[in-house]
């Protein structure tokens, strides 16, 4: 007010933005020589009333300050017509200027407060916090930049130094002000600094000591930058946002970048002394552009204030301390360089420009050289260092050639008419040159000798001989030859393969006779002895991912056996060979020096196997058509299916049974590795079916199962081939059927009493032996395959939708208890095959190890005979309650029945819904697991047969590829399921009505991110369109089918392209088998459960519904 009464407001401007909205610029007069500028903004209430007021001053003050508060009141009172004028706004600012006073009051009593807290800290005390003085705009550090001159030079330094200032409120900084205290904890400015700036302090502080630069002994942060320390300073500064060019004034502009490195150009500047004498020649540099100042800092530093960005700069060739020498060197005489011509040619020829002063002198500059390379075979003392050939390089600079490596790039050479020539070396060009030699694989000697060394291969040389050397000039060589290098390579044409077996018949002969020849000049020549060698080179050569087969070039080349030179043998027939010979090779010693391979029928069969379509040779026709059989490739004899079969097979299933027979023909075993729900059962039981019908049936076949799957292999049995007379060996009674095995065409019998009844089981003879979930033998060392492998059995066969779970070791186990020896010993197969595969992520040989089993493994999955299924599979899967979980389910079933009896009797039907629903809700939950239901006796029963049996199916299905959707109406068992699936560390997403960002988790199931989609049947039975899915799992059945099929339908549904397979998983003889009698039954009665219950006019459920719903727990 004072201000305002003294008319120290110079000028005032107002206009009016809005509607009660006003800016106001004038300038006030203060204790400063000028006036300062002040600019306010000004929101007025209908009534005057000051809504928001805010005023900027270039006064110390900065914001909010008297002189805003005068030029307000002074734009109030001077227009009224036009501003913001009214009594009560100039009384409000009258208020508000009387509580800024009161605010400038209690920051004197704050700076009071302040200065006791100095003198405690002084005392060792403890300080309380000092406040900010401007909320929301403190005080920070900022960075300024300038350029100092120096004595005796024109190229300034750069000086860094750290000011405080605040944001103003229109925008910027306030004034920047000196630090007149060493910073330090304590200050509010610099424990409110981030740790950029502390850095930043820190690196000030740790600059070289001198005079002028900021120390522990002086007190404003301020130096040139000298050193890394010096650059890092720069840079961390310009990384804040806050680093300046220091104008000298009361603003600061737009913040430095940090900017790429500059390139110095350098030129000579010829000029005269100002005492008058001879001309000197001085080095000048320069930066790209005009507003770049080049800084002698060390390291040397730009600056450009117009560009806004500073940062290092950079000299092609030179040191910073050349750079720095540079700087500061001193004009130089024209006499003297003419008299030091050739020295400072040698010294800074090619590195910078010569000075204009020099006399003539024959320069050969800018010349791209020819590498010339010559060839000729290494003398026998020196094959051991260069190998076969030994490579002489030399550079023609247009006909002056020599090898210069560990010079000056400026080289005087003799001319041709005795004087001296200065080469100017190409250094880019050479060194390309012999990193291209270097690339080829040569290794250079200080004397330009490339070769490559005796202990390695030798097929480039070989390989470059016998293409011409192209390969070295289409590297950009001029090659010249040794005379001896001609004629070094002799081409072996096509490959020649014999495989007779011993005697006529090819299909039961035990041995067989294995002769390879190529022909060489017309004439067929035993390669035989060459095969370890080739071995070699094909075990050396990683395999091709698609073809599993080696890696070998187009050619190999073998020493000649009648001369000098090499012999080119052609790969592509003899690839597949010597993939299966590889394997055999290794397994034991062999004869390479016979005229033939002496192959067991085994190893022939394994050869034959690993051979691929492409393989040809002589011989062995009805070997040859077996593995083609095998393969697919020719179709398989048909087996007419049995009328005491009571089942018709799909197209798929008849391939299998074909399949199955064939092995057993030919004395072979296999896995039937079909997608779960594609009836491996059934052709199995048909195929024995076959046996007992042909009369081959003379002693049982012997299924070992899960016992979990028993049942199921009995009803099946029962249900399709009610001819087979069947016998379960389990539980105690098993020893009273023992001894009536042979009276029986199946025996079925469980992993677990394998080793417990061991001796039974080796004393029979069985005509085959099923492993149902083979996987159970992946330990080859577990008793269980230990029993199996010595079973007596004609034919042995393994069912399985994963033969691979973990790693290869489970595949060698299957296929040694089916053929062993088929993939050699175990020890074989992991050098071959493990080891690659799994520490070194080898996928050919993967591919190799699917090429070989292929033939007896017969895999199909449901994607694979989809155009044979129904475009929607639906399989119920029964699981067996046991235990702790099946007594829970009696107790509670016992105690429900009693409730509701009692209600029934009470209350009746249609009024006792309730609980009703409460008594069959429980049961269905000790089925799921139980966990979910809210009783102290449940809470001790841990365990849950539902979700074992889905842990057990899970990872099978993911390891297949299968796309899962998984429906559990409880959202408690859902968790249950995830803590598991964490577990075993299986990917899931899950959708509850509680989710958050539906779309978002929906987005991961189709998009493939995750195979595993958890939901809900509330919140996803409808409005989910998830055609990606393939597989749907009910995890329990609901009352009303419809329901069950809405949450199906997401997956199948327009846009699905292949078959949808529905599993529903029911705990066996318990109320959930019950609610799949009553979907058929009741559906409509089913439908309106839990829906549409004020509309009800009917009871949800019959008595006699009732009565069945709580029947004991049954396993018939």
């Amino acid at each position: 007010m004072a201000l305002y009464r003294q008319a120290d407001v110079v000028r005032v401007g107002l206009q009016q933005q809005a509607e009660g909205r006003w800016a106001l610029a004038g300038e006030v007069q203060g204790s400063s020589p000028d006036p300062y500028e002040v600019s306010v903004q000004l929101v007025l209430a209908p009534n005057g009333q000051v809504k928001q007021w805010s005023g900027d001053c270039s006064c110390p003050v900065g914001a909010d300050c008297k002189h805003a508060v005068a030029l307000t009141l002074e734009a109030a009172h001077r227009d009224p017509a036009q501003g913001p004028s009214s009594k009560r706004a100039a009384d409000a600012l009258k208020t508000m200027q009387e509580r800024k006073e009161a605010l400038a009051r209690a920051e004197a009593e704050a700076r009071l407060v302040h200065w006791l807290q100095e003198w405690d800290r002084a005392l060792g005390g403890a300080v309380p916090q000092e406040p900010v003085a401007r909320p929301g705009r403190p005080e920070c550090y900022l960075y300024l930049v300038s350029t100092v001159g120096r004595a005796r030079t024109s190229v300034p330094q750069l000086q860094l130094e750290a000011v405080v200032s605040y944001p103003k409120l229109t925008g910027g900084w306030a004034k920047p002000q000196q630090i007149r205290t060493q910073p330090a904890p304590g200050q509010a400015v610099y424990d409110r600094a981030s740790d950029a700036d502390r850095q930043v302090l820190q690196l000030l502080r740790a600059m070289p000591r001198s005079v002028g630069y900021y120390s522990a002994y002086s007190v404003a942060p301020i130096g040139v930058l000298e050193g890394a320390v010096g650059l890092l300073a720069l840079e961390q500064a310009a990384a804040t946002g806050r680093l300046f060019v220091d104008a000298g004034g009361s603003t600061v502009g737009e913040p430095l970048r940090w900017g790429d490195p500059l390139p110095i150009a350098w030129a000579w500047q010829a000029s005269t002394p100002a005492q008058g004498g001879e001309a000197v020649w001085g080095l000048r540099a320069s930066l790209p552009g005009d507003t770049a100042v080049l800084c002698d800092n060390h390291p040397p530093l730009y600056l450009d204030a117009v560009q806004g960005v500073c940062g290092p700069v950079h000299a092609e060739g030179l040191s910073p301390a050349q750079v720095t020498m540079l700087l500061k060197a001193r004009a130089l005489s024209a006499a003297a360089l003419q008299k030091h011509h050739a020295e400072v040619v040698r010294r800074i020829g090619g590195v910078l420009p010569l000075p204009p002063a020099l006399g003539p002198l024959t320069q050969v500059r800018g010349v791209k050289p020819v590498a010339r390379l010559h060839l000729a075979p290494s003398s026998p003392n020196q094959v051991a260092e260069m190998g076969l050939i030994t490579a002489h390089l030399r550079f023609d600079y247009q006909g002056y050639v020599g090898w210069w490596a560990g010079q000056e790039l400026a080289v005087l050479v003799p001319g041709a008419d005795g004087g001296q020539v200065l080469l100017q070396r190409d250094a880019v060009a050479e060194r390309h040159a012999v990193e291209r030699l270097e690339g080829l694989g040569l290794l250079a000697t200080d004397d330009g000798l490339f070769g490559i060394p005796g202990e390695r291969a030798q097929d480039d040389w070989m390989h470059w001989a016998d293409n011409g050397f192209a390969g070295l000039r289409d590297a950009g060589f001029d090659v010249t030859l040794d005379a001896a290098l001609h004629g070094w390579v002799q081409h072996a044409d096509r490959l020649d393969v014999v495989l007779q077996p011993e005697g006529d018949d090819a299909t039961t002969s035990p041995w067989f006779a294995l002769s390879l020849g190529m022909e060489i000049n017309g004439v067929r020549h035993n390669i035989l002895p060459w095969l370890p060698d080739l071995i070699a080179a094909a075990a050396a050569q990683p395999l091709d991912p698609a073809t599993g087969l080696p890696q070998l070039p187009g050619h190999v080349y073998m020493a000649s056996l009648t001369g000098p030179g090499f012999v080119r043998l052609p790969t592509d027939s003899l690839r597949p060979w010597m993939a299966a010979l590889l394997d055999l090779a290794g397994d034991r010693a062999r004869d390479f020096n016979a005229d033939s391979l002496k192959l067991s029928r085994l190893d022939a069969l394994r050869t034959s196997a690993a051979l691929g379509e492409g393989a040809v040779w002589q011989g062995a026709a009805a070997l040859h058509d077996m593995v083609a059989q095998l393969r697919g490739a020719s179709a398989l004899p048909e087996v007419p299916l049995p009328t005491s079969v009571r089942a018709t097979l799909r197209p798929y299933q008849q391939q299998g049974l074909n399949w199955l027979q064939f092995l057993r023909a030919h004395g072979l075993a296999g896995v039937l590795a079909d997608d779960m729900g594609l009836g491996k059962t059934l052709q199995t039981l048909a195929h024995i079916q076959v046996e007992k019908d042909a009369g081959r049936l003379t002693c049982p076949a012997l299924v070992i199962a899960p016992v979990s799957l028993m049942g199921n292999w009995q009803r099946e049995a029962a249900r399709f081939c009610p001819g087979l007379r069947c016998l379960v060996l389990h539980g105690a009674d098993r020893h009273k059927a023992a001894d009536e095995v042979t009276e029986y065409d199946l025996v079925i019998a469980p992993y677990s009493l394998l080793q417990r009844d061991r001796d039974r089981w080796l004393a029979h003879q069985w005509h085959l032996v099923v492993l149902d979930e083979a996987q159970n033998i992946k330990n080859a060392s577990s008793q269980a395959a230990q029993v199996v492998s010595e079973l007596q059995a004609r034919n042995r066969l393994c069912l399985s939708g994963t033969p691979m779970e973990n790693h290869l070791g489970e595949v060698w186990s299957l296929f040694h208890f089916l053929m062993p020896g088929f993939l050699g010993s175990q020890t074989r197969f992991k050098e071959v095959f493990r080891t690659p595969i799994e520490k070194q992520g080898d996928g050919a040989r993967m591919a190799q190890l699917r090429a070989r089993i292929t033939p007896f493994m017969l895999r199909r999955t449901k994607a694979l005979v989809a155009g044979e299924l129904p475009p929607k599979v639906e399989s119920v899967m029964p699981v067996e309650l046991t235990g702790a979980q099946a007594d829970l389910y009696e107790t509670i079933r016992l105690g429900m029945e009693k409730t509701v009896r009692e209600a029934l009797q009470t209350k009746g039907l249609a009024p006792s819904q309730i609980t009703i629903l409460d008594a069959l809700l429980k049961l269905r939950q000790v089925c799921c697991h139980p966990q979910l239901v809210p009783l102290d006796a449940a809470k001790a029963v841990e365990t849950s047969a539902k979700l074992d049996h889905l842990m057990t199916l899970l990872p099978e299905m993911l390891a297949e590829g299968r796309r899962i959707l998984l429906f559990s109406q409880f959202t408690s068992m859902l968790r249950l399921i995830e803590t598991e699936l964490k577990k075993r560390e299986l990917p899931w997403v899950k959708l509850t009505g509680q989710s958050q960002k539906r779309d978002a988790i929906i987005e991961q199931f189709t998009s493939g991110q995750v195979p595993l989609f958890l939901i809900s049947l509330k919140a996803g039975g409808v409005g989910l369109n998830l055609p990606q899915a393939d597989t749907v799992i009910h995890f329990d059945p609901w009352w009303n089918p419809a329901v069950e099929n809405q949450a199906t339908d997401r997956a199948h549904r327009m846009g699905q392209t292949q078959s949808v397979w529905v599993i529903k998983l029911v705990a066996q003889g318990t109320i959930e088998e019950r609610i799949l009698a009553l979907q058929e039954r009741k559906a409509q009665l089913a439908g309106s459960l839990y829906s549409g219950a004020a509309a009800r006019k009917e009871p949800l459920f019959t008595e006699s519904d009732l009565a069945e719903l709580l029947q004991p727990l049954s396993l018939s």
